[in-house]
């Protein structure tokens, strides 16, 4: 029995048409792949970072990036690659007090220009201060702790503000972020040794050229990997959390060797208040354990009206989305500020402030 020529030419039909949409989506692959290949090569520098062997990637030195974030949310860093627009000499000037600001992308102020970030805002509070800031977007605290121990504790300072957020912790357990390789920290015999050193140096140059090419498939990549990391409620891992609390206890052996106050800093993100954080309660009991001063904001940060707490965060697409506003930024200073005010180290506050 013949099949109707209608039904015939619909297959046909439809063939042409499923031959066709896939050739020309292998041809958008191909130019997508094209265009990213020569995006690699005229694209100017914007990286604000640079590859190290020790720990995975650090500051770029002399960086001056004018619209990073946008228009005058400007990056700069001095000679050790620090997001200071000053150097910072070994010993502290006359009638200064240093404080040297460990932490990730909350820290760094990604999304903010150098004078935006509260690191550099405790500064403008009181003019005793002098702040350094060793921030670094994808830091997990391993790495923290491993750039601090290199190239911030030969610095002379007063105290060490150790800023995290709860998946700073997670990051410990992998060898690489957002593609970038780094080491990772485990105990052998009580102490801290490194794997995955001196860190691929191959991983990365491919890392950095997809994203400066601005892929479609490494953003699906991320927003997958994403939504498969552990979340604000998960529990503290097993492995990660005797490493953790050793990296913790060497801050706090830094201070001792060197005369300076370290200070734990948890720092909330949008997560915190839709849920409670397990590694925030973990960071509680080992900060009381180490006997380790710790400032945690979420509270305070819980108590401010909803109306007024979205202006803290930078909402999407603006580059930086999720970190602290340049309001978000002014707000976590003048809290921080607030409980140092309470050290006999500081002496209390200046006239007007606090």
């Amino acid at each position: 029995m013949k099949r109707p020529k209608f039904v015939s030419a619909a297959k046909h039909v439809a063939t042409f048409v499923l031959v066709t949409g896939a050739f020309f989506v292998l041809l958008e692959g191909v130019s997508s792949t094209l265009i990213a290949a020569f995006q690699v090569l005229d694209k100017p520098r914007t990286e604000a970072s640079r590859y190290d062997a020790e720990i995975g990637w650090v500051g770029l030195p002399n960086a001056n990036i004018p619209d990073m974030y946008g228009p005058r949310r400007y990056v700069r860093t001095n000679s050790l690659g620090f997001r200071n627009e000053n150097e910072i000499p070994a010993g502290i000037p006359d009638g200064k007090l240093r404080i040297i600001c460990s932490g990730d992308s909350f820290t760094y102020g990604q999304g903010v220009a150098n004078d935006d970030t509260w690191c550099y805002r405790l500064s403008e509070l009181d003019q005793r201060l002098e702040t350094v800031n060793m921030g670094q977007p994808g830091y997990g605290v391993d790495q923290m702790l491993l750039w601090y121990e290199r190239d911030g504790a030969p610095l002379d300072h007063s105290i060490h503000v150790f800023a995290l957020v709860h998946g700073d912790l997670d990051r410990m357990a992998r060898a690489d972020q957002r593609g970038y390789g780094k080491p990772v920290l485990r105990l052998e015999n009580g102490e801290l040794v490194r794997d995955e050193v001196p860190v691929p140096r191959f991983r990365w140059w491919v890392s950095r050229a997809v994203e400066r090419a601005d892929l479609r498939l490494f953003d699906l990549g991320q927003r997958v990997m994403a939504r498969l990391s552990p979340g604000a409620g998960s529990p503290p891992s097993s492995e990660v959390g005797p490493v953790a609390f050793e990296v913790f206890r060497q801050v706090k052996l830094l201070g001792i060797e060197n005369d300076v106050l370290p200070i734990i800093v948890f720092f909330p993100t949008q997560r915190e208040l839709e849920g409670e954080s397990s590694w925030r309660l973990w960071v509680h009991e080992t900060t009381a354990t180490l006997g380790m001063p710790l400032i945690d904001l979420t509270p305070t940060l819980r108590e401010v009206p909803a109306g007024q707490v979205g202006s803290f965060f930078i909402p999407p697409p603006r580059p930086g989305a999720g970190h602290y506003t340049e309001v978000g930024n002014e707000w976590v200073a003048e809290q921080i500020y607030k409980r140092l005010m309470e050290l006999p180290q500081m002496g209390g506050p200046v006239d007007g402030v606090g």
